[in-house]
Parts: C-alpha cells; structure tokens; sequence
C-alpha cells in the first residue's frame, strides 16, 4: 500500500478527522507522490512542474532520497512530516530484527514533542488498527510491535549518532541554531545522512525559507529546477499548498510586515539577509575564562549605554579601555524590565564610579530625561554620533583583525553571534538582532570598543590633543 492509499484509507490515517476530505490537501497529495515516485495525472505533473522548476515529471524506482520543501508557514507541511513519519513506521522492517527508526527533528525537544511528535504519534492514538501495533510509549518516542520505533530528537548532532532510520524528517532546517546561538543546520544534515546509508530511507526537509545563506538557501541553489538531480526540491507559497488560509489572515500579514510575507507567507528566502559577524572571529577575540576585569590604576575608561524605559529591553551600560592597538571590554551591567529607569541609572552610576567613569555615550532614548538622571549623580550623558547599525559596521573590522578583547560572558556572545545584516534602502545596510532575537548587550559592549578604538586613534594621530 503506498502513501496515497494509506491517506484515503479510513483505517489507516485517513481515519483522521484532518484527512477525511482530501480535496484541500491535493498540492499536497501531488508532493507525496512524487517524492515516493508515484504515477501523476497530466494536470497533477503540472503542479509538479510549477513547483519544482522542473520541465518533466520523470520519477526514479522509489522515488527521490532527499527532498526539500521551502514552504510558507501555516500551510500543512508539519502535518504531512507526520504523516510521512507514521506510513514509514508502519511499513514491514528487516527480518533480521534490527529496530529501525522513523525520526523527527526540530529545532528544540518542545517543539518536537509540541507539534511535529505529536502529529505522526495521532494515527497511532486515535485510529484502533495502528493503535493495536504500539508495545511501548514514553514522552519522546513510540515503539511499534513491528521493530520501528518513533523518535524525536532536538537539532542536536550527537543525538542521532548510531540510529539506522528509514525516514529522517527534518522540520524548520532553517532555523536551526544551538542555544549559544551557533548554525547548525549544516552539521545536523551531515549527521542525519549516515542514518539512512545502509536502509534505503529518505530525508525530507520541510522548512519556511529564511536568508539567502545556510543549508536550505544552498539546496534550493543546487538542485531546484534541475531535470537530472537526485535531489527534489520543492517551493511553494502557503495558499498555494493550503487553500484554507484566511484572506484576511493573509492580506494583514503582508500589509503589517512585507519581509515577513515574502517568506513566512510566499516561501521565499529573504534578499540581503545574511550572517553580520564571523562565529570564529569573534571566538578568536574572547579571553577564555575572564568574566569581568576589575579597575586598574593609570587606566583610563571609556563607557556605552544602551537605555531603556524598563518595560520591554534591557538597561546595558559597558566599560572597557584601549591597551595599545587592543580594545578591551572590562565589564558590564544589564538590567532586565520592568524597572524604574531612574534607580537604573543611579545603580549603574555607582557601577561606573568603580572605573572612574564621569561621561558616558549612549543612544538618544528618552531626549534629555536619561541626560538629567546621569547629571544629578555626577556623570554626564552625551549621545553617540552612531545609530546601532554604524556601531556594528565600525566593531566588524576591529574583530576581524583580532584588535578586540571580548569577556568569556554567553549570553554577550551569543547576541553578537545572532546579529544580521540586511539590505536597507539607498544601499545603507541594516544591522540588527534576527528573529526572536536580542542585542541589548551587544549594542552597549560594541558602542564601548567603537568608542574606546576610536579614542585610541584620535591619541595616536593627535598626540593627545583633539
């Protein structure tokens, strides 16, 4: 029985409420076919056509080993990852007795164990013949009498070491970062692969596009449009692939943030968004195991704030200084909301007073309120020549040169590892945190080293006098 029958069969996951009118799911119903090299009508290799880019529908035996779908959100691709999971899993194993997996992946464990988990484990809840198969269930993976087991794993390489899978669905691979922020999309397809070397299984990649980088952006490059390619690679809008959506839901989503349609909505990766900072830069920059570096005699401090009300972001201020050509960062405070701007500031005042600090740069946050809360403790509050994205674009060279001294701090390291560029307008890039993302500390802690390396060579060129 291959997967389209099993979809319309009533006892097996057509037996799921999802599933029982099958006429909305039929862009889908073409994409399930194809990857498993099913026959497809003249007007059902159309559809194939429009979204693979290529100009036959020529299937291999067996269909395709690896398949990417760059799809909007909101569109059913998670629920069809779970299908995919569950057919694989009910199919017959090796006689051998070897256990073999069908594993789903995500971005994090509450996620899998959320969403895509929960879709392919349904069948086997819900529908009595599939229900009779279980001989065991735990919270992240179901085992099934035939000696394929359900599995769900976070994006976490070492996790998957050792599984022999038939199936191995990636969902969001875009997206995939560890908690320190780093890529891992490349490393996770690199583990994933040998997972199916030896059992004739798939990789199906499902993910919303993101920035022209990373893995995702590379296989649609590759392979999308290419006749001949092992490799299907399938892209499509999210009404295109779920004629369901609202039209209210989709016209407020392009009116309130058009980036965010283009791909979220419209499956296309985003122009101009790419990595801002080498990861590998900025580690070469880091003096391992230094948290803070007390005030020092004959040294003279520089300071950056980045301000906030105390309802939403953080309160950062940062000190650092220049010991020749090298800026050094020292310290710094964050203060998360909700607080009292006012008390902020005068902590952070106190703080400031440790390294001698009576004039401090920062933002233009709040006009003259933050200047009037610095002078009533002594300290005066001068606004920065540069805007966030001046700030970075002043901070990358002086990392890739190695002329920074960064604290060992993770969550400092993860921010200037999540900072992106993107394409702003009249040809000014943009420099910010990416989705989901924050940069409080990285602004103060890039605001300080800019400052301080520019004192540096203001003293150099000037001998002291500017």
């Amino acid at each position: 029985m291959n997967i389209i029958e099993a979809l319309s069969d009533r006892n097996l996951f057509g037996g799921l409420s999802v599933f029982h009118d099958l006429t909305t799911w039929r862009p889908w119903l073409v994409f399930l076919s194809a990857i498993y090299g099913l026959p497809l009508s003249p007007e059902d290799q159309q559809i194939f056509c429009q979204h693979t880019g290529r100009s036959v529908y020529t299937p291999r035996p067996g269909g395709y080993p690896e398949t990417i779908a760059c799809i909007g959100r909101q569109s059913g691709k998670t629920r069809i990852a779970g299908t995919i999971l569950g057919y694989e899993a009910i199919r017959p194993t090796e006689s051998d007795g070897t256990n073999l997996y069908a594993v789903a992946i995500c971005q994090d464990q509450r996620s899998s164990l959320r969403t895509l988990f929960s879709y392919a484990c349904a069948p086997f809840e819900q529908i009595p013949l599939l229900t009779d198969m279980v001989s065991s269930q735990m919270r992240e993976s179901l085992a099934l009498d035939n000696g394929c087991t359900l599995a769900a794993y976070p994006c976490r390489p070492a996790a998957v070491r050792g599984i022999r899978a038939r199936v191995v669905v990636l969902d969001e691979l875009a997206f995939y970062r560890t908690s320190e922020n780093f890529p891992v999309d490349q490393e996770m397809l690199r583990a994933v692969r040998p997972c199916v070397a030896t059992t004739g299984g798939k990789i199906i990649i499902l993910s919303s596009p993101y920035g022209q980088s990373g893995a995702l952006f590379e296989l649609h490059r590759k392979y999308h449009g290419r006749d001949d390619s092992d490799t299907l690679v399938w892209q499509a809008s999210a009404p295109e692939m779920n004629c369901t959506l609202p039209a209210d839901y989709l016209t407020r989503m392009q009116q309130d943030d058009p980036e965010a349609y283009a791909s979220e909505v419209l499956g296309q990766f985003r122009a101009g968004v790419s990595a801002f900072l080498d990861p590998a830069a900025i580690a070469a920059c880091v003096a391992e195991g230094v948290r803070e570096v007390p005030p020092a005699h004959r040294v003279t401090y520089s300071a950056f704030a980045d301000v906030s009300g105390g309802r939403h972001d953080r309160f950062v201020v940062a000190v650092g200084h220049c010991r020749g050509e090298l800026a050094v960062l020292d310290a710094f405070r964050a203060w998360t909301p909700p607080f009292n701007p006012a008390g902020v500031i005068e902590e952070a005042c106190e703080f400031l007073r440790r390294y001698r600090i009576v004039s401090i740069s920062g933002d233009r946050y709040a006009g003259e309120f933050v200047a009037e809360q610095f002078r009533k403790h002594g300290i005066t509050y001068q606004a920065s020549e540069w805007d966030r994205s001046g700030i970075y674009m002043e901070l990358q060279p002086l990392l890739n040169a190695g002329r920074v001294s960064l604290l060992d701090q993770p969550e400092l390291l993860r921010e200037l590892r999540g900072l992106e560029r993107r394409r702003g307008h009249a040809g000014k890039d943009r420099i910010d945190h990416g989705s989901g993302g924050k940069d409080d500390i990285a602004n103060a802690v890039s605001g300080v080293i800019v400052m301080a390396a520019t004192q540096q060579a203001m003293v150099n060129e000037y001998g002291g006098i500017f």
